[in-house]
């Protein structure tokens, strides 16, 4: 436990994108752009590094909810390629465009809890 909160809860302020200590303010200034320090309780944020981590693990999950599911049901095999790859570049980038923050939330929250700051 870090400062009295689970994983659990801090993993679930994340996915908020609340600030894993407190919860009560975001934990972000913009779409992906982590706040300096949390309005709320003055927690420093940025200190986190939550540039890569996010973005894989979002590719990873993306590639299984969509792509997998698409060779399962035959729609590689179904549809020509003029439908299918429009179709499944859209899926893919939506589905990333929308994941990818509350993904990166949860990316903070973790490092918070684990305490891994970035090296100066």
């Amino acid at each position: 436990m870090r400062d009295g909160i689970g994983v659990g809860k801090a993993l679930w302020r994340g996915l908020q994108r609340k600030c894993p200590r407190c919860g009560e303010a975001s934990a972000f200034r913009g779409y992906l752009k982590v706040a300096d320090a949390c309005p709320s309780c003055q927690t420093p944020l940025s200190i986190y590094p939550t540039d890569d981590g996010p973005a894989y693990i979002t590719i990873i999950l993306v590639g299984h909810v969509i792509i997998a599911p698409a060779f399962m049901l035959g729609f590689f095999y179904t549809y020509p390629a003029q439908i299918l790859v429009p179709v499944m570049v859209g899926a893919i980038g939506g589905m990333t465009l929308l994941a990818l923050p509350f993904i990166k939330g949860a990316f903070l929250s973790l490092l918070w809890y684990l305490g891994m700051k970035q090296a100066r």
